[in-house]
């Protein structure tokens, strides 16, 4: 078992996507990339980044771990290193998803920074930047969330019990200004949103942290 005393600096997983040269990819790839805590992960996960994948036809979706998220509580917060392990665990039987730690290692805490890296370390890559329902009722808390807005296309998978509320969001209202469009449509240069009414899934990581307690 792992502990919060452990080194929090831990390796990239073999073959992880960041270090490797997003350049020499011989096409260019459609990668989508979501953020979280992963506190634990869990299917939920998976299916929200399944269906992402099957909107939009990308070749990998890619897990970045927040070492700390500034919009929630670091009490009942799991070390780093465990959710990271929980991340890889998870995701273990789906070759399409790779998990990455970029964040911790680098001292990230907002996504505009690290979207920003990733758009520079992979240029011939088509980043889409992908998020849960309830995520989009926050966005405009987020850091330069107008900014995020503007420098990818932004897919949003919906999750119980916060479709319409979402959609009714000051998040939502933001996102107006962007053309939405099918999301297999979606790239650097056209920009643009998606909503994706993906069948639902209940699992939630704060109810599996209930159920553990």
């Amino acid at each position: 078992m792992l502990c919060a005393g452990q080194d929090r600096h831990v390796p990239d997983s073999p073959g992880s996507p960041l270090s490797a040269a997003c350049s020499t990819y011989p096409y260019r790839r459609r990668i989508g990339l979501i953020g979280g805590s992963f506190n634990p992960a869990h299917e939920g996960h998976v299916h929200m980044a399944r269906y992402a994948r099957q909107a939009a036809r990308l070749d990998q979706v890619w897990w970045l771990v927040s070492p700390q998220n500034p919009l929630k509580s670091k009490r009942g917060m799991a070390p780093f290193v465990q959710r990271l392990v929980s991340a890889r665990d998870v995701s273990q039987p789906y070759s399409w998803i790779k998990v990455l730690d970029f964040e911790q290692k680098k001292d990230l805490q907002f996504t505009a920074d690290s979207l920003s890296l990733l758009v520079k370390r992979c240029p011939r890559a088509d980043l889409i930047w992908i998020m849960g329902a309830d995520n989009l009722i926050q966005f405009p808390q987020w850091k330069r969330a107008y900014f995020i807005s503007r420098l990818l296309p932004i897919i949003v998978v919906n999750r119980p019990q916060y479709g319409f509320k979402a959609l009714s969001s000051a998040g939502a209202a933001m996102m107006s200004s962007h053309r939405k469009m099918p999301a297999r449509n979606l790239n650097r240069k056209n920009g643009g949103w998606a909503f994706i009414h993906a069948a639902s899934d209940p699992a939630s990581s704060t109810a599996i942290r209930g159920r553990t307690a």
